[in-house]
């Protein structure tokens, strides 16, 4: 991919569309029990982004929780068919996670690490390629 990359995505009902110019500056899987649950899977696939690379077309809702790690964690979804497309970390201010299941052409992105694999279930199978840590990445991983 590079800066002529453009990635498209939107919700379930397609109220809301988006565009995406370039590459993630990080990529992870998240098996905690926060994803697991909002997501209804056993772990979530996210692709961060600058805020500058991703313009964003529809109403949006938000629903903030504090993770275990203590920073602000907030999901972004469709309020009409709930479907959670974005999210932000206070951690990583000018930054925005795009679920990559949301992604009409996903086919380039690829998990840099996983993440709190320690709430990852047993029957959960990824790659031990991926770099892996129990909890949150060390800052700027």
């Amino acid at each position: 991919m590079s800066e002529t990359t453009k990635t498209t995505g939107s919700c379930l009902c397609g109220d809301v569309t988006y565009e995406i110019t370039g590459d993630p500056v990080f990529t992870a899987h998240c098996c905690c029990t926060d994803c697991q649950k909002a997501s209804g899977a056993d772990h979530i696939t996210l692709a961060f982004y600058k805020d500058i690379q991703v313009n964003i077309s529809g109403v949006l809702a938000e629903y903030s929780v504090i993770a275990d790690s203590g920073n602000t964690n907030t999901r972004i979804f469709c309020p009409r068919c709930g479907g959670r497309l974005f999210g932000r970390n206070s951690v990583r201010e000018g930054t925005i996670g795009v679920q990559v299941g949301s992604m009409d052409n996903p086919q380039n992105i690829k998990p840099a690490v996983v993440v709190y694999t320690k709430d990852k279930r047993e029957w959960d199978v990824l790659s031990d390629e991926v770099t892996a840590f129990e909890a949150s990445p060390p800052p700027g991983g």
